[in-house]
């Protein structure tokens, strides 16, 4: 006589042990299995003597076709419905135009247009619809979920109330609970997204080839795809607001407070530098140090107290001099200048006082710009 332990078998097999149901998720599913056959126990004494349903499963019956144990058990009303294998569609009802092939696929749903190849695909769909799932356990906590697609095994395995999903290879979406609209293609997701498309894992895959791609002609809005090293995240900006030769790199840094920096000091700069690109780096609060050859810009700002009169400062590559030097006229101005220049990797940059010592302002007195031009 058949017994609940196969099912318990159901969810645990797998070719691999790593990848077994959550534990937490694996106990929940017992009980669930359980109140649904709660209702019919005499039907266990009788099912070696009659046939699991009447007229006998070989065949067609009003468009259905039924072929395993307990297949299709409780259809009443329901049309051109399939079930292949151990109680594959065991308590529809109603619902019309599901097919389920492998041990407990569809077991519990009542709902309409869903196909499950592969054991436990489906399993605890309830009302969710047009959902296709091929792959052991594929969907199977999906309840109300619909117009899932997965394909694979274990593809959107989490999946219970989210629908538009598509999940596609082994685990593909996996992590998936209650989004819609995602798209994981060889990527087990992120619990609770929505509208995100994730191909390929960064932890596996370090390239990417996609044949195809043609010139657009001069007319057209060129744009650049950006993409974000760290998530692999895409993004796109219009080629004609990017510098000559390709991506913007830039470095920025200011100073908050007075500070008095004597004759042949360096100005420092006390705030957390905003990186854009890897052209540049900080070396410590006062020097800036290029990881790559290009054409570069230097500006800068320094707002001066009304002691610092004569003072000047000068922008200095590897402690050399670059450009003209910006001389403090009138007591309590600002100095500024711009400065361009070629720079190789492993360049430094400074800006350093000379003349007489120069004190810069209360509140904030000092800013740095380091743009990689190309």
């Amino acid at each position: 006589m058949y017994s609940l332990i196969q099912l318990k078998k159901l969810v645990s097999y797998g070719r691999d042990s790593a990848r077994s149901l959550p534990l937490r998720l694996g106990f929940l599913l017992i009980p669930v299995i359980l109140a649904c056959f709660a209702f019919l126990p005499q039907l266990w004494a009788a099912e070696a003597e009659a046939p699991d349903v009447s007229p006998p499963p070989d065949g067609v019956y009003g468009g259905n076709t039924a072929e395993g144990y307990q297949a299709l058990f409780h259809l009443t009303t329901g049309g051109f419905n399939s079930g292949l294998g151990w109680r594959s569609l065991y308590t529809l009802t109603t619902g019309s135009f599901n097919t389920g092939v492998g041990a407990g696929t569809l077991a519990v749903n009542n709902g309409n247009e869903n196909t499950a190849t592969g054991a436990g695909a489906l399993l605890l769909t309830t009302t969710g619809e047009a959902n296709a799932a091929h792959g052991a356990l594929a969907l199977i906590f999906n309840s109300t979920g619909s117009d899932n697609s997965a394909f694979g095994d274990r593809a959107l395995q989490n999946n219970t109330t989210g629908s538009n999903n598509i999940g596609l290879g082994s685990s593909a979406g996996f992590n998936l609970t209650s989004g819609d609209n995602n798209i994981d293609v060889g990527n087990e997701g992120v619990a609770g997204e929505s509208g995100i498309i994730r191909i390929g894992d960064l932890a596996i895959h370090d390239s990417v080839f996609v044949a195809g791609i043609g010139p657009m002609s001069p007319e057209a809005p060129n744009q650049v795809v950006i993409v974000d090293p760290a998530t692999g995240q895409l993004g796109s900006a219009l080629a004609s607001s990017l510098p000559p030769g390709g991506l913007p790199t830039v470095a920025f840094d200011y100073n908050s407070g007075p500070v008095t920096i004597g004759v042949g000091g360096a100005v420092p700069f006390s705030h957390a530098v905003l990186f854009i690109g890897p052209a540049t780096t900080e070396t410590n609060s006062t020097t800036y140090t290029i990881n790559e050859l290009g054409l570069y810009r230097v500006s800068y700002t320094l707002r001066t107290a009304v002691l610092s009169l004569l003072a000047n400062v000068q922008v200095r590559v590897n402690g050399v001099g670059v450009g003209p030097t910006a001389s403090l006229i009138v007591a309590g101005t600002s100095l500024s200048d711009q400065v361009t220049f070629i720079a190789t990797a492993g360049d430094t940059i400074q800006l350093v006082v000379g003349g007489l010592a120069l004190t810069l302002g209360t509140g904030d007195n000092a800013t740095i710009n380091i743009d990689r031009l190309r």
